[in-house]
């Protein structure tokens, strides 16, 4: 049995967008006809076909739905999770190890938004508002956080904004180079960039 659900509510609904995402990562962005994309999805999430070709009538429009449920996913876990009475360098650890689990676990989606932002830029200046603005809050966030560090004492660098970018280009790196059949567990690739941050980048003794 199918669910037929509205165009609105498939555009936000998990199991269609995951597999959208994973099938993207396996056959490449444009490795596959949208009329093959729309029958695999609906196959392997038990979705009417029908429902699906309304809520994303092309390939950018699904490829744009994944990218922001998975931004705003994670940019709202981050804020909403934060203890702002906490010490800096506990507030920064947890946002680290989050956003590397969050990152590995949207991997497909954010490898997709590296490709789709440009693009975005280009042709849909509103879409590309509405991710990129997500992504000014999460740099604002850490910056927060940055400069909690150099009032608390915690943090010793000297301009907290080029500090919070080099902050998310760590993160960036994430996604190229982390296998985890070579031995290395999620929680250990969070402390290994704690570690990183915290003690190299931001200056916090050990």
């Amino acid at each position: 049995m199918t669910a037929d659900l509205s165009p609105h509510s498939l555009r936000t609904t998990a199991p269609v967008l995951d597999c959208a995402a994973r099938l993207f990562a396996e056959h490449g962005s444009r490795g596959l006809p949208m009329s093959a994309l729309t029958h695999r999805i609906a196959a392997e999430t038990s979705t009417d076909g029908a429902a699906l070709r309304r809520a994303f009538p092309t390939r950018f429009d699904l490829t744009y739905a994944i990218v922001l449920r998975a931004t705003r996913e994670r940019v709202n876990d981050q804020l909403t999770t934060d203890v702002p009475d906490s010490p800096a360098t506990r507030r920064m650890a947890d946002l680290v190890r989050r956003h590397v689990a969050s990152g590995w676990r949207h991997r497909d989606a954010v490898a997709l938004g590296q490709e789709l932002l440009p693009t975005l830029r280009a042709i849909h200046p509103v879409r590309h508002r509405e991710i990129s603005g997500l992504h000014r809050l999460f740099r604002d966030h850490v910056r927060e956080i940055v400069l909690a560090g150099i009032r608390e004492g915690r943090f010793e660098v000297t301009d907290p904004g080029r500090a919070a970018d080099k902050v998310l280009e760590t993160f960036d790196s994430l996604l190229h180079w982390y296998d985890p059949e070579a031995g290395l567990s999620i929680d250990d690739l969070g402390d290994v960039y704690v570690d990183l941050v915290i003690h190299h980048q931001l200056g916090h003794p050990r």
